[in-house]
């Protein structure tokens, strides 16, 4: 039988046993064999644009791992130019993780808990002025680093590459990124400018996970898929 949870006192339901929530727990097995999560790990979750479902991504898949796994895990909204999370937590934006990355406050002091269990809250926080000015001396790495005091698994559900360079400070404070797709919609030119902008910056790209494909969210792939891994190597030959 199907186990509805409650999404951290927002009063909507998620189903553990969905066909989304299934191909979640695919996902999470199969980075399980790329990564040691007996170790502490930082994941990122990432686009090409803007609606490619990977706000939605990085907080279902968040439930799926707070259930499935016995590890302390925390859901960092790290989108400060549209957040986006808060408002399913129905939570203050700030504080958040702009005012930790300001030095207004500790990481930990602007984690919220959920009604979930083994899953913790950071929602984005407010900015000041340009939110770029909050990424230099190596300050998303810091916050994730201080998070791991306490928590095993820190998802940020980063910006999308193409329109903003936010994402690229991410990439230090993670162990790796998982690349959204809108299955039929993304055009292909825009996906491939995404994952160029990730791998130049030197990115561990996990995945690739492709939404709304046969209307089940979302389908994963290994590197190879859509032959970006091929066409590093013609790069490199």
């Amino acid at each position: 039988m199907s186990e509805p949870r409650n999404l951290a006192g927002s009063g909507q339901m998620f189903d553990i046993e969905s066909p989304m929530a299934i191909e979640l727990r695919r996902i999470m097995i199969r980075l399980s064999r790329h990564l040691d999560f007996d170790r502490k790990r930082a994941l990122m979750v990432t686009s090409a644009q803007r609606g490619e479902g990977k706000s939605l991504f990085a907080l279902h898949f968040s439930l799926v791992l707070a259930y499935h796994m016995a590890k302390r895990i925390v859901l960092v909204d790290a989108d400060v130019r549209r957040p986006v999370q808060h408002g399913v937590f129905e939570v203050d934006l700030a504080p958040g993780f702009a005012n930790a990355l300001a030095g207004e406050m500790s990481a930990t002091k602007a984690v919220r808990k959920t009604s979930i269990k083994n899953l913790d809250f950071m929602s984005a926080g407010r900015v000041e002025g340009n939110p770029s000015r909050l990424f230099g001396g190596q300050s998303v790495r810091r916050l994730v680093e201080e998070l791991h005091g306490t928590y095993d698994l820190v998802l940020l559900d980063s910006p999308p590459v193409v329109p903003v360079s936010d994402p690229l400070h991410y990439l230090d404070a993670v162990d790796g990124c998982l690349y959204m797709v809108m299955a039929g919609q993304t055009p292909r030119d825009v996906s491939k400018r995404g994952v160029e902008i990730l791998r130049s910056a030197g990115a561990n790209i996990l995945g690739l996970v492709a939404n709304n494909l046969g209307e089940v969210l979302p389908y994963y792939y290994d590197q190879k898929y859509y032959g970006y891994e091929s066409s590093k190597k013609a790069r490199k030959a």
